[in-house]
Parts: structure tokens; sequence; C-alpha cells
């Protein structure tokens, strides 16, 4: 081969090189993107840290401090602002609240993908023992946090009163349904784009999403989170352990339409069911005022029962 063959075979080869460079600046320029936050309002509460076993984990307290505990676990890949105004409502009712915050999300921090759904529970039950609460405590989850809370009532069936699940699911949403998830993760996305998949993925057709619903999206906490479930064998967490379950099921919940009553026909003795109309699986932000009614009666029932 001449000397002219070899430098021009060479220049093809630095050609194809900074090629791939350049690629992969861009892809990785890309990912990152695409993974940024999109920060949420401020949780109601005053922020707390816990240390478990090497990962920071942040919640918020708020309300009377000698009554009984309410521990609210959020949504895929969002924040524990997203219980603000069920948080107040209950406040007012004169109950305590712990609002905790998932990894990855504001605070808790996110050291590694390679989870799984009692990692999460074991994140709740450093937060108890940080906080002395040593008695039974009742568990909201909304959504992913209904995985969370199943998985902390599994492990730990003693320290859990009972659980109240807001749109509860065990396995993941309809494809269409997840295209859209992944859409409203996408920051860059156009806004219009993102709303379209918002309101089609979590709200009813006739509720228009809050301003900070457009907002409070963590990407990276959500790959570990779909991690997390996958990687957590159903059977070893849907059963919640041995606590009586209060299961609001939104009339009009894309995401888990049937969620409420396959766990009715696992645990027909411990599995109530309370439809809520005009709700989508966000639920929270569409019927305010009559979700508050139904969690503070369940909360009030508990309360008698003792």
């Amino acid at each position: 081969m001449d000397a002219d063959a070899t430098w021009k075979r060479l220049s093809v080869i630095k050609k194809c090189l900074l090629a791939l460079i350049g690629c992969t600046i861009v892809i990785g320029v890309f990912g990152f993107v695409a993974l940024r936050d999109n920060p949420a309002r401020q949780v109601v509460g005053e922020p707390r840290d816990t240390d478990n076993h090497g990962v920071i984990v942040r919640y918020y307290m708020s309300g009377p401090g000698d009554r009984e505990v309410v521990v609210l676990l959020a949504s895929y890949a969002r924040s524990g602002s997203d219980f603000n105004e069920l948080v107040e409502r209950i406040n007012q009712a004169g109950y305590r609240t712990l609002v905790l915050q998932a990894r990855g999300i504001d605070g808790t921090e996110l050291p590694g993908y390679n989870v799984t759904l009692f990692d999460y529970a074991d994140d709740l039950a450093a937060v108890l023992d940080h906080e002395a609460l040593l008695s039974p405590v009742v568990v909201i989850g909304h959504a992913f946090g209904n995985r969370i809370a199943r998985s902390f009532a599994s492990r730990y069936p003693a320290r859990v009163s009972s659980l109240v699940l807001l749109a509860a699911g065990d396995g993941g949403p309809p494809r269409d349904v997840r295209n859209d998830i992944f859409k409203i993760l996408l920051r860059f996305l156009p806004d219009s784009t993102r709303s379209g998949a918002l309101h089609r993925a979590f709200f009813a057709p006739d509720n228009r999403a809050p301003d900070y619903w457009m907002t409070g999206w963590y990407p990276r906490a959500g790959l570990a989170q779909g991690r997390a479930t996958a990687s957590t064998p159903l059977a070893e967490w849907s059963s919640g352990g041995t606590a009586p379950m209060l299961v609001v099921q939104p009339a009009q919940d894309a995401a888990a339409p049937h969620g409420a009553e396959k766990l009715r026909q696992l645990y027909p003795d411990r599995v109530t069911i309370v439809s809520l109309e005009n709700a989508g699986h966000a639920i929270l932000p569409e019927q305010p005022e009559e979700l508050a009614r139904i969690v503070l009666g369940h909360l009030d029932s508990q309360r008698a029962e003792r």
C-alpha cells in the first residue's frame, strides 16, 4: 500500500473517530437535558434529614406534635408537595403528618439505580426510628407510593395500623399511558405536547391540571423507581402485610383502571374500596375536598377503634 492510500485511509478513520466523538457528546448532552429535574413547589412542613446506611433521606413534619402520625408517600417521579393541600386538612383535623421524599427527589439522595422497593421501605423505617415513632402509623401511598406503602407494611407489619392507597396499581400502565408519561418527563419537549400527555395520563377529561403538575418531575428518580418495581417480586410486597387497606379508586384512572378490584379479589377480608368520580390518576388536585373527607373519615374511624 503506497503512502497516499495509507494517508487517505487514516483520514477516513480520523473522520469516523471525530464523528463518533461528536455523536457521543451530543448523546451525552441530550441525556443530561432529558434527565434534568423539573423542581416541584415547596413541601408543607418542617424539613428534616436522617441517614439510612449512608443515604440521606429528607422528610417533612407538620401538625400537632403529640398526635397520631400519618405518613404520606408520593407518586412516580413526583415530590411529596403533591400532598400539600391534603396535609393541611389532615393537620387541621388534629393529626401529625410525615411526608417522605423518595430517593432522588429534593433532598433525598439517589446513590444509584440498583434498588428494590424494600430500599424505599427501609428509608421510611429509618425516618420513623429517627423520630422515635414506635406506635403503628397510617400510611397513605399515591400511585407508585402505594407500592412503597405495601412494601413497608409487608416488611414491617407491626409498624402499620392501616394503609390508604390512592390510584393503586401493581403493574405497569397501558402502553399509550406509558408513552404519555415518558413525554411528560422530557422537559425539553414543547409545553403543548407535555400538557396534552399530562391530561391524558393523569386527569379526568373534564379536569384541568394545575401549573404545579407541569413541573415537579424528577426523571432520574423515576428511572430508579421503575428499576425497583422490576427487580422486586410482586409476591413479596403485594399483600401489604396484614394491615387493612382503604383503596380510593379514581373513576377515570387511565394508568391503573383496575387496581382496586384486583386488590379486593386478592385480599377480600382486608380491602375496602371507595370510588371517586370525576378524578383520574392524579386524584389529589382533582377532588381535594371529597378526597380529604374520605381520608379523614378513615383516620377518625381508626382513632375511635383505639
